[in-house]
């Protein structure tokens, strides 16, 4: 039982059976009726005509108290009949079972009123004499002799037999009628069983067929027997599954080209109804706000996504008649602010909204429907969060190169200016100016030396011109440490070398050895004078590691995430006076991703610092 209905075998099946059961009760209990009623009449004339067989005789006896006396026993035993003669005022004669004197007056039975009354009687009750149910029959005694009158009733002659065999006999057949009944209603049973499946076996096979058809599974098709009805019905759910499979196919080609573009996509794309409720977006946007498709989809956005600009959007692209735009911040996964642009636009949704615009069901079998309105609106968000960096990085490079030639440019022009004026008379300020001069245009030369170098490997590097080849690494170490040996001598410290001979990667000899030279003269320049500097190497987890550690002042924590940025100075000053352009760092990290590397360092304030370049193995880059 499905919803409370029963299943049409079951009512067919029930039907039929309670018919048949009904008609064989009605059979069975009219057959038993005419079989009693059968047997009662054959006895009724059996008793009439053993009554009729001794009639004359009992006439003749009437007048002989004795004699009728024991002819009537005698006949009595002899017929196993049990023999009454009564008069006509009810006074019992004779009879072959009981004293005659001992029995009551009979004129108020019923057969004998009827045999007084000049025709046959016939009774059926218990008797108390015999404990039995018993059948009395009575004939009338008709007058006879001299002047008698033959339509006189002299007496009363009556019959009787106890049904106690009738019964027994009639007991036999009913058990017969019972078996025979039971055993017909086992096979009326079985007929209407198999009557009932016959019918409901084609429909259960529609049944089934169109829950395969609803579940999108048009194979096989429903068989098309039975009656004719039954039949043409299969064959019209045939066809309609055809039509329905050629649709869906159209549907989910059409619905798979546009997932494919929307998935695609580097913009995030989401699809709300009148309700802002989350009909569906794609996987940019998913990773864009940091949640779940699955479990944003069939939600409110104040629930799935918690953006007051973005829902507030959303509100203005559900209200507005024409295109919106508009920009808002959120956080990632990692607590960085990031950019967006959002484009916004209303749409018409149809009924079951979810279908107009390619969303998906929230929960199985309870697919989403749109706003009473039948609005929607669509939201594509673009990530400006790159942009803007790139913008605050060109300003910030435009501003620190601005700055960095400044300063060479305007101690330049003003000394110039000083020897101009009359300061070139005097040959030792002259000459001290000079020197000046040519020490700034030293530092405007390098800034402008590590500028293009710089560019040369980014553009090399975007390019992929790049050429690495597979080479041993301490080769372009000791060369590395040979060129950086004179200053670390003249400020007493020791450079170490250390790493295994076969060790081989994938390397730029000549960049990989400038990244390493600016590694261990930053490292000379801010570490104290007589403290070691170790440069080794070493392979581990399917990567080659090259450390520069140094045992000098560290670095803030807060300045190592723009360590590597163009320009940046931990100690502006001190880097100033020891020469630096503040731009090592950053060829020493784009030298590293051209090969396909990475770097980083750890520092600790007052206890040194150690740079590691990652690159990749050999065998993982061949």
């Amino acid at each position: 039982m499905v919803g409370g209905h029963r299943r049409l075998i079951w009512q067919i099946y029930g039907s039929h059976l309670l018919v048949a059961l009904a008609a064989l009760v009605a059979v069975a209990g009219l057959a038993g009726t005419l079989v009693r009623g059968f047997y009662l009449q054959q006895a009724e004339a059996d008793l009439e005509a053993r009554a009729r067989l001794i009639q004359s005789r009992v006439g003749q006896l009437l007048a002989d108290p004795a004699a009728i006396g024991e002819y009537c026993r005698q006949t009595g035993v002899a017929s196993a009949t049990r023999i009454t003669v009564i008069a006509p005022d009810g006074l019992v004669l004779a009879d072959s079972e009981q004293p005659s004197a001992e029995m009551e007056n009979h004129r108020g039975r019923p057969e004998v009123e009827a045999a007084l009354l000049g025709r046959r009687g016939r009774d059926i009750r218990f008797s108390s004499s015999t404990l039995y149910d018993t059948m009395y029959v009575a004939i009338p005694l008709p007058g006879k002799g001299e002047g008698a009158n033959e339509a006189e009733v002299v007496g009363v002659l009556r019959t009787a037999i106890p049904l106690v065999a009738v019964a027994e006999a009639l007991a036999e057949i009913y058990l017969r009628i019972i078996w025979s009944a039971v055993l017909i209603a086992l096979l009326a049973a079985l007929v209407a069983w198999l009557a009932a499946r016959r019918l409901s076996r084609p429909l259960e096979e529609m049944r089934a067929g169109a829950e395969r058809f609803a579940a999108g599974r048009f194979t096989p098709p429903i068989k098309e027997d039975g009656a004719e009805e039954l039949a043409g019905l299969a064959g019209s759910m045939n066809r309609m599954a055809v039509q329905l499979a050629l649709r869906l196919q159209t549907i989910n080609c059409q619905h798979n080209q546009l997932q494919a573009v929307v998935g695609s996509m580097v913009e995030g794309v989401i699809t709300v109804d009148g309700e802002q409720r989350v009909l569906d977006l794609n996987r940019a946007a998913a990773e864009l706000l940091n949640v779940k498709p699955e479990q944003a989809r069939g939600k409110s956005m104040q629930v799935a996504i918690r953006n007051s600009g973005l829902q507030q959007l959303a509100r203005a692209a559900l209200a507005a008649a024409e295109p919106i735009e508009g920009e808002f911040t959120l956080l990632d996964h990692r607590g960085r602010e990031r950019f967006c642009h959002a484009h916004g636009v209303r749409l018409a949704l149809t009924a079951g909204g979810s279908k107009a615009t390619g969303g998906e069901e929230s929960t199985p079998g309870k697919p989403l429907v749109c706003s009473q309105n039948g609005i929607g609106a669509v939201l594509v968000i673009s990530d400006l969060t790159r942009l803007r960096r790139l913008e605050n990085l060109r300003r910030d490079f435009v501003a620190n190169v601005s700055h960095e030639l400044k300063t060479p440019i305007t101690s330049i022009a003003g000394f110039a200016e000083t020897l101009l004026e009359g300061a070139i008379a005097e040959p030792e300020e002259a000459r001290r100016f000079v020197g000046i001069i040519l020490q700034q245009s030293r530092r405007l030369h390098a800034i402008v030396e590590d500028l293009l170098t710089l560019s040369r490997i980014e553009q090399e590097d975007r390019r992929q011109e790049v050429p690495l080849q597979e080479l041993p690494l301490m080769e372009t170490m000791q060369a590395a440490v040979q060129l950086c040996w004179d200053k670390a001598v003249e400020r007493g410290m020791a450079l170490k070398l250390s790493g295994p001979e076969n060790l081989r990667a994938r390397i730029n000899p000549a960049l990989l050895e400038q990244a390493l030279v600016n590694l261990i003269d930053n490292a000379i320049k801010y570490s104290p004078e007589g403290r070691p500097i170790t440069l080794s190497a070493r392979e581990e987890k399917g990567e080659v590691l090259i450390a520069v550690r140094d045992q000098g002042q560290g670095i803030p924590a807060v300045a190592l995430p723009r360590l590597f940025e163009r320009f940046y100075r931990v100690d502006k000053a001190r880097s100033s006076r020891l020469g630096g352009t503040g731009l090592g760092l950053a060829i020493v990290k784009h030298i590293v991703q051209a090969h396909r590397g990475r770097v980083e360092v750890v520092s600790e304030p007052g206890r040194g610092s150690t740079f590691t370049i990652y690159l990749p193995s050999p065998a993982r880059n061949p």
